[in-house]
């Protein structure tokens, strides 16, 4: 090539540069509205690889930050909770001025809650709390804190940060779901209640049949002897066959009084049963009414970009 010919295609280069910025620009934010078009019809498989598009496109850098955040949350949505962590890590590393950087902060309580890390999720959330006390995700994470309790089986904390966002943000999205977490928790406490007096109810009975079985012992050793007499034909020594009786007699009523207890015992327990078994089922039903209404405030807040 002429030396000659090598300044005009620098300068034609320069001159075009200009030009194919714009355009590349333009990709960059055509495949990120296509993304969150796709996260905000529910198709995160799509919005995913819109995201995944602009990472691999050194050109489209300056939508990385956004496309490394919706990926998270677009992961979350798909329950692919490794991939969103990765993802919500590096943008958390990396773009501390963005501004989703809080709310990435509190994504990450979230996320942490959906592994079951709930200690993690705990601290994760009061970090943020602390740091962004006047953030629309405040609430949120408070919920993600009681949950994260109630999963531990910390019922009277849980109920205790439930109350705080029912009193304290009853207009948040979480205020409704937090009272039907109040009267889960209500219910998981009379369960307990009932478990406790179930187990004492089978102690109860177990003793019960123990002696039970310990007098129907002595009483059939006591039937043996008094035929042993009978068959002998002494009953001049000591009133033996009337002593025997009699004792036959004391052991045929405390045996009578023991079966009374354990058919008592046995009636407390079914009735408990019966009551645990209504109580879980009336507690199913109602965790899965619970489930189902947060799924669909998530779906809307997530599809409304506003506060999950």
């Amino acid at each position: 090539m002429s030396r000659r010919i090598i300044p005009y295609l620098i300068l034609a280069c320069g001159l075009l540069a200009p030009l194919c910025l714009p355009a590349q620009t333009r990709r960059g934010e055509e495949e990120l509205k296509s993304g969150l078009g796709f996260f905000k019809q529910e198709e995160y498989d799509q919005a995913v690889l819109s995201f995944k598009a602009i990472l691999a496109d050194p050109a489209a850098v300056l939508f990385a930050p956004d496309a490394y955040f919706w990926s998270a949350k677009a992961y979350m949505a798909l329950n692919q909770l490794d991939d969103a962590e990765r993802n919500l890590e590096h943008f958390l590393a990396s773009y501390a001025d963005h501004p989703y950087y809080s709310e990435g902060r509190y994504q990450k309580g979230r996320l942490l809650f959906l592994k079951k890390d709930y200690e993690s999720a705990i601290q994760a959330c009061q970090e943020f709390i602390r740091k962004y006390p006047r953030s629309e995700f405040v609430p949120n994470a408070y919920f993600w804190i009681g949950d994260s309790l109630y999963s531990l089986g910390k019922l009277e904390e849980a109920a205790r940060v439930f109350n705080k966002i029912v009193q304290d943000y009853p207009q948040s999205f979480k205020a409704e779901a937090a009272g039907y977490r109040l009267s889960l928790i209500d219910f998981k406490k009379r369960e307990n209640e009932l478990m406790r007096l179930l187990k004492w109810s089978h102690e109860e009975f177990l003793k019960v049949v123990e002696e039970f079985q310990r007098r129907e012992k002595v009483y059939e050793q006591a039937i043996g002897a008094y035929q042993q007499k009978l068959a002998g034909g002494t009953q001049e020594k000591d009133k033996g066959p009337e002593e025997s009786a009699r004792l036959i007699d004391e052991l045929k009523g405390q045996n009578t009084e023991l079966k009374a207890q354990l058919q008592n015992l046995q009636a407390q327990s079914a009735a408990r049963i019966e009551e645990l078994n209504n109580l879980e089922r009336t507690l199913k039903i109602k965790a899965e009414a619970l489930n189902l209404k947060e799924s669909l405030l998530l779906r809307y807040e997530e599809t409304e970009g506003k506060a999950q």
